[in-house]
């Protein structure tokens, strides 16, 4: 899709699994052989087509991960390769894999780790022999960021929810760039819900009875609505490692979708596992904001912040804009960190709408902007906003998805539990310190 000021908006998927995690394929990832299973990695590659994902950040466990070697072996090699796939920059020395889908998109596939760090997109292991590597990849520290930064990947953090403050600023000041500002898994695993979010351990899976019951008349892929909400602690952390991030960035919110197809095997009523890849893949993504097709700019965008969270499950955002007109005319997109802004600037907020291509019955949704400043609500609504005073501002459209009635069945008590207010999009942010007098 075609983005504000000739940006290309293509979807990535930042936190995902593989056959070399020791918990996907429902905690069988490897065959008889003591290889990852290539059934299990083809249902991946297919999710990833058929979810129209354009790069895919891999992230797997590193217990396994360390021991694979870094090269073109179908068997042993990290990219496990396929007929027809190509990697880049070459074979010597890979650091994205490609291949081509039926409809003739073209995913990318990027290696990368998640334990206590999440570092994706890596251009090669870090230092040392598999024991070395795993060591380093399950650290928590200034030492492990350091190691990554040199493997060439984005340092990223799962699982925020369940993160103290302090210890994420330190990890900032060390080199952390991103946190989750949403983790799927932490909405459905019992410990997370109560421990970390508040909620009830289990009520999702009574909630969910109405999609798994025989000859349910609910779309399938809607039951995440069950679970799907904001994550408070998760986005109040984001709001505060702003603060105390270096000069020249911020800090960038991802959502993971932590897919392993290991949750629930049992079908639903369209003949597909209930955690599928498919299915989680196309609930939510992250839209880059490309301006190339570089080997590296998918990396460089996620990087620099410059893209948004959108719960594509309740239909494609079209139209999203969030950017800053400086005094001179400058356009600072999102993720810009500016120190020595001169004020008055301009934000602008493009009023986000849904797609004409997403399904959708005869009542409209009712969408909402909420502009953010420091972490607190500032302004409501699309357009532009003034900006006297210094501080970190984002944006978050949220839906009401009243236009998803015809595809949730006939019972009144479940569209009344099912129909109300949603995150739909999350902006990244765009920091501003006036100038010095």
């Amino acid at each position: 899709m075609q983005g504000p000021r000739g940006y290309t908006l293509e979807r990535a998927i930042v936190h995902l699994h593989s056959s070399w995690s020791h918990d996907a394929c429902d905690g069988e990832p490897f065959d008889a052989d003591g290889h990852p299973r290539r059934d299990c990695l083809a249902q991946l590659r297919e999710g990833l087509c058929d979810a129209g994902i354009d790069h895919a950040f891999l992230s797997d466990h590193p217990s396994w991960f360390a021991t694979a070697t870094w090269d073109t072996d179908p068997v042993a090699g990290v990219f496990q390769p396929d007929d027809g796939d190509t990697l880049l920059p070459s074979n010597d020395a890979p650091r994205v894999m490609t291949w081509a889908c039926p409809d003739g998109h073209v995913v990318h596939w990027y290696p990368g780790v998640e334990d206590e760090l999440m570092p994706v997109a890596l251009d090669h292991h870090v230092d040392g022999d598999a024991k070395q590597r795993d060591t380093t990849y399950n650290q928590t520290d200034g030492e492990a960021l350091s190691a990554f930064e040199k493997a060439g990947a984005v340092r990223l953090l799962a699982h925020t929810e369940g993160r103290d403050v302090p210890t994420l600023e330190t990890l900032v000041g060390e080199g952390l760039q991103g946190v989750e500002v949403f983790n799927l898994h932490a909405m459905f695993a019992p410990d997370i819900r109560s421990e970390d979010l508040g909620l009830d351990p289990s009520s999702w899976l009574a909630d969910m009875a109405p999609f798994t019951a025989d000859h349910s008349l609910l779309e399938p892929d809607l039951f995440v609505l069950v679970v799907l909400q904001a994550q408070p602690p998760s986005e109040a952390a984001w709001d505060d490692l702003q603060q105390v991030a270096p000069d020249d960035r911020i800090v960038v919110g991802t959502a993971g979708t932590d897919a392993h197809q290991n949750v629930l095997p049992m079908e639903m009523v369209d003949g597909e596992r209930v955690d599928s890849y498919r299915r989680m893949l196309r609930w939510f993504s992250q839209y880059l904001w490309m301006d190339s097709d570089d080997i590296d700019s998918a990396e460089q965008t996620l990087a620099a912040g410059r893209f948004h969270v959108a719960f594509e499950v309740l239909g494609t955002p079209q139209d999203f804009d969030f950017h800053l007109e400086g005094a001179d005319g400058a356009i600072y997109e999102m993720g810009s960190a500016l120190t020595d802004a001169v004020l008055p600037a301009t934000l602008v907020v493009g009023c986000t709408h849904l797609s004409a291509e997403s399904p959708e019955g005869p009542e409209a949704p009712e969408i909402t902007t909420t502009l953010y400043k420091d972490g607190q609500p500032w302004q409501d609504g699309c357009g532009s906003f003034a900006v006297d005073t210094p501080g970190v501002f984002r944006a978050r459209v949220d839906m009401t998805p009243w236009h998803l009635s015809p595809f949730l069945g006939d019972d009144a008590d479940v569209l009344s539990s099912l129909i109300h207010p949603y995150p739909w999009v999350y902006g990244n942010p765009i920091r501003v310190r006036a100038a010095t007098p």
